[in-house]
């Protein structure tokens, strides 16, 4: 059984991604919504992810109202796709009026024996589907795969919250899409709070934002378990070493007369054959 599962694990699964169906309009929005699912895609360790989100098969595909298990957009996309034992990935977010709640849905099917997954979920805010997206990507990407043993495994947070003088809230004149980190190809802060980094290596960190004083000060803290992949300057090796021990990254910044947000990054960082806590500055611009 052991060894079963340990094949599982490895077994790499092509994932054909083809981005987001939906009725949104604002394409800014939907570029970043896109990047952020298959980032997170990117990350779990037995796929392959390939980027089909530009292909011409949307331009055909108008029945996003009717079409809740993905039924016809497989049905547009299957022909195109030669591998018979591979995963194809659509999320579907739809709202059916202005006043309405959002509708996500990530779903995916397995072209070995045509079974589909899907996970669904209704928001208030189009942004809180960014923040929820990673445990439902992640979930249903194992139902699907078979990996159902892996599933659990996304689903824990750490839950370290803000101190009393912080409040996840005032945090709405920093909320918008942040670059400085220069492992990280993007930082998009929320006003509900929340907010992730993508890092170049395709990890992506959830992150509390809190503030105080009227919002001119930030704290914003590591909200998903420990991952090497936080550490990219680290050694994957060395750094696992520390999975049990290592705090939550945390960044205590100010916002400045020009809009950037200024401060420390406590981390991990390694000097020689070492690895030591250390207290980094960071400047963070706008985009």
């Amino acid at each position: 059984m052991a060894q079963g599962f340990l094949f599982a694990q490895e077994e790499k699964y092509n994932l054909y991604y083809y981005g987001v169906v939906t009725n949104v309009n604002d394409q800014n929005m939907l570029n970043i919504t896109q990047d952020l699912f298959f980032a997170q895609l990117r990350g779990i360790g037995y796929l392959n992810p390939q980027d089909m989100r530009d292909d011409s098969v949307k331009d055909s595909y108008d029945q996003i109202q009717r079409d809740q298990n993905g039924d016809s957009f497989f049905s547009l996309v299957q022909e195109q796709i030669q591998d018979q034992g591979g995963l194809v990935f659509v999320a579907r977010i739809y709202r059916p009026r202005s006043d309405e709640k959002w509708n996500c849905a990530f779903i995916v099917k397995n072209l070995k024996n045509g079974a589909v997954a899907s996970k669904s979920k209704e928001y208030d805010s189009y942004y809180k589907i960014l923040t929820d997206a990673k445990v439902l990507i992640q979930s249903v990407v194992a139902q699907a795969s078979g990996n159902d043993s892996l599933e659990a495994g996304g689903a824990q947070k750490i839950t370290s919250g803000p101190p009393p003088e912080f409040a996840e809230s005032g945090t709405e004149n920093i909320a918008g899409s942040w670059g400085g980190e220069a492992s990280a190809s993007k930082i998009i802060l929320l006003r509900s709070g929340r907010g992730f980094i993508v890092f170049n290596n395709g990890a992506t960190m959830n992150v509390t934002v809190s503030s105080r004083d009227n919002g001119s000060s930030i704290r914003i803290v590591q909200r998903d378990k420990f991952n090497a992949s936080f550490y990219p300057e680290i050694d994957r090796q060395t750094i696992l070493n520390y999975a049990e021990s290592a705090s939550p990254i945390e960044w205590n910044l100010t916002l400045s007369k020009n809009g950037s947000l200024v401060g420390k990054k406590k981390t991990l960082v390694q000097s020689g054959s070492a690895v030591e806590p250390a207290s980094v500055d960071v400047a963070w611009t706008r985009k």
